[in-house]
């Protein structure tokens, strides 16, 4: 920095000889930066070192982006002659006494950040069940203003499993560099056909197609839904549902093919071996459940594996 200052005022000494510089200030300016410099406020009539170096000399700081600030041209005079004792005593200073300055930036509007939560929605479909996905907010979010550059953004749910989420944290970032870090409240809707009771149900029934049905609900709120009732027959109920009831994989279980003191074969297989016996089942045993079997010619008892209906692969 002294090294630029030391540069900066042998230009002024090289030039205090030369033609008179006039500058002129703007009426109006805009800038990009986060400082403001001559050469964003005013303009010289002539280019030489001198007035390369004199454009580049910081005048103020900008204002935030999408604001604006009023300078006056005869502090940014005063404050340039102040710092450089060696600038040519003829420039002239003219133009406008005041100049208003405004810095651009990137809109974001509430529109813009439902967009931003509906395209995270979109791209998470793939792990979402099938189902018309919308956010809706609590409020409409009030929009911002950020500075102008490549504008990327990171969405993070409130909660990892996203239906169940109440709110969506969005993290602005503009080249890289985080500009806004905001959290959105709402509630997600999940429209989706999954099946229900087409009546009141008891518990220990077995499910037939008459006892379901399908009705689009909002799936939000609702732990692993069903969507195909072929997925449910023939299972066996173990809670009550009421009419319209969701009926989950968490309300059903899957009915013994074996039943206790039934007559079972049971299988014995060991490399090449493979053996065949009779023997009576001491529970009731749902497939690939491990239940233990008493052979009738030995009356031993062995543990086995449910393999099929009346089939129980012994374990050696």
């Amino acid at each position: 920095m002294i090294r630029f200052l030391l540069t900066i005022f042998s230009l002024f000494a090289l030039f205090t000889s030369s033609q008179a510089l006039e500058i002129t200030f703007n009426q109006s300016a805009q800038v990009d930066d986060t400082i403001i410099r001559l050469g964003d406020v005013a303009k010289c009539d002539v280019q030489s070192p001198l007035a390369e170096a004199l454009i580049t000399q910081p005048v103020g700081q900008a204002p935030a982006p999408g604001e604006t600030i009023d300078l006056r041209s005869q502090n940014i005079k005063q404050s340039l002659l102040a710092t450089n004792h060696s600038l040519p005593s003829d420039i002239t200073w003219s133009g406008s006494p005041m100049i208003h300055v405004s810095r651009q930036g990137i809109v974001v509007g509430s529109d813009r950040i439902q967009d931003i939560i509906g395209e995270f929605l979109s791209s998470s479909a793939k792990n979402l069940p099938k189902a018309d996905i919308r956010f809706i907010p609590i409020s409409l979010p009030l929009p911002f203003t950020v500075p102008k550059g490549a504008l990327t953004y990171d969405v993070i749910p409130s909660n990892p499993g996203i239906l169940s989420s109440s709110s969506f944290s969005i993290i602005f970032k503009v080249d890289g560099k985080v500009v806004k870090n905001m959290s959105v409240r709402g509630k997600i809707e999940a429209l989706a056909q999954i099946v229900v009771a087409a009546e009141p149900l008891k518990k220990g029934l077995i499910l037939q197609p008459q006892h379901l049905t399908l009705v689009a609900m909002d799936i939000g709120e609702i732990a692993n839904p069903e969507i195909d009732s072929h997925n449910l027959l023939g299972l066996q109920l173990t809670k009550t549902a009421a009419r319209g009831a969701p009926i989950l994989g968490s309300m059903v279980e899957v009915l013994p093919i074996i039943k206790r003191g039934q007559k079972v074969k049971m299988v014995i297989e060991s490399g090449p071996l493979h053996l065949t016996a009779t023997g009576f089942a001491h529970s009731d045993g749902k497939l690939d459940q491990m239940i233990k079997v008493q052979n009738i010619e030995s009356n031993k008892m062995l543990q086995g594996r449910v393999s099929g209906p009346g089939v129980v692969e012994v374990l050696l």
